[in-house]
């Protein structure tokens, strides 16, 4: 089982236009619901707001399929519509142990 977990650091002025603009790219769409989560970090060291997009998987080829269909859109949102204005950085762990 895999984590896979998407930070998104976004400057106070376009937080609530930029968390709902992930919610549609989430969570608005047909077929099989993904296992993801949308989360505020409380107490961030980062100046702005800090939300995690997490993703639980059985294998790498649902992260590699998320990226492709998911990431890739909210990538294009942080370039293209608000240049400057966003950072993210991902990273995949791997459970230990499921419980």
């Amino acid at each position: 089982m895999f984590l896979y977990n998407v930070t998104i650091i976004v400057e106070n002025d376009i937080r609530d236009d930029v968390r709902k603009r992930i919610e549609t790219l989430l969570f608005t769409h047909e077929g099989k619901k993904l296992p993801v989560a949308l989360l505020e970090m409380l107490d961030s060291p980062h100046e702005g707001t800090t939300y995690c997009v997490q993703l639980r998987s059985e294998n790498m080829e649902g992260i590699t399929s998320f990226q492709t269909h998911h990431l890739a859109a909210i990538q294009q949102l942080a370039t293209k519509e608000y240049p400057t204005k966003i950072l993210l950085f991902d990273s995949t762990m791997k459970y230990i142990k499921h419980g």
